[in-house]
């Protein structure tokens, strides 16, 4: 696809992989009419020109045009955006960049340690797309003496994706960011995301027969209209019920119906991997 000899002259094609477009005023006639358009500095674009490589995470180079096809292996896949979502809804945490205006939101993780199977399952196989190749990052680290891990740490790559995703999935109260239902929820929640919202913040419970899943952190009206999704998209039922925290802080979870819980095993097993089954009591 790319020649790194070809540059007689040649336009510079630059696309946004965001959604596969090329950028307003591409194709460029030289890297310096690049550069000032991208605020970017002439020897960035020559380092990443027909490199087949990414630029901020977003942008591909190139001496020719490319096709939809050939840019769609830097696209994100559906599956992908459908797990993040299903993490968002547990404990999945997407952080902004600080100090820097041109800097990408990531997303980050913390698990305790008897879910290290979990931890790089989705490191390295589920959200391997957006992730580096690092290792994750144990609590208390080595530098605090010999003390054995208790969590688990890792983020993905800093994209346009998660600065997109925070802007609907978080809200400024009080000068601080709270994470918030979206308002096109149904529309985005999917069996795959069912079953990662389950695997990273449910639990079976015993007594009842059923899954409840911690929705803590959302308010009762963001609860009931989650319990209202999983009707509608998924036809499970269920019920919302308190819980105060050790802080006497009022908050709701979803108990699913044991009379659903067949349906729910066959949305999600699929998608579970082996560690995880015991959270819908399998053995």
């Amino acid at each position: 696809m790319f020649d790194k000899n070809k540059e007689n002259n040649s336009l510079i094609w630059v696309y946004d992989i965001i959604d596969i477009s090329l950028m307003k005023g591409a194709p460029f006639k030289t890297k310096t009419e690049c550069a000032k358009t991208l605020g970017i500095n002439r020897g960035t674009v020559r380092l990443y020109l027909n490199s087949g490589k990414l630029c901020k995470n977003k942008w591909i180079f190139s001496y020719i045009p490319l096709t939809e096809k050939e840019l769609s292996k830097w696209k994100i896949p559906s599956k992908v955006i459908e797990i993040i979502i299903g993490e968002l809804l547990g404990d999945g945490h997407i952080r902004k960049s600080r100090g820097n205006i041109r800097g990408e939101a990531r997303l980050e993780f913390t698990f305790s340690v008897k879910n290290l199977q979990y931890v790089k399952y989705l490191k390295y196989e589920a959200l391997n797309f957006v992730c580096t190749d690092s290792e994750p990052t144990p609590w208390p680290s080595s530098r605090h003496g010999n003390l054995e891990p208790t969590q688990y740490w890792f983020s993905t790559k800093s994209l346009p994706i998660f600065s997109e995703l925070h802007n609907s999935w978080y809200k400024k109260i009080n000068g601080k960011y709270k994470k918030v239902l979206p308002i096109n929820i149904e529309k985005l929640l999917t069996p795959v995301g069912l079953a990662h919202w389950i695997m990273g913040d449910g639990y079976y419970n015993k007594s009842g027969s059923n899954v409840i899943i911690c929705t803590d952190n959302f308010t009762e009206n963001e609860v009931l209209k989650l319990i209202e999704v999983l009707d509608n998209n998924f036809g499970l039922k269920s019920t919302k019920k308190k819980r105060i925290s050790s802080k006497g802080n009022l908050m709701w979870r979803i108990y699913i119906s044991k009379l659903s819980m067949k349906k729910l095993k066959e949305l999600v097993i699929p998608y579970f991997i082996s560690d995880m089954l015991y959270k819908l009591n399998i053995k």
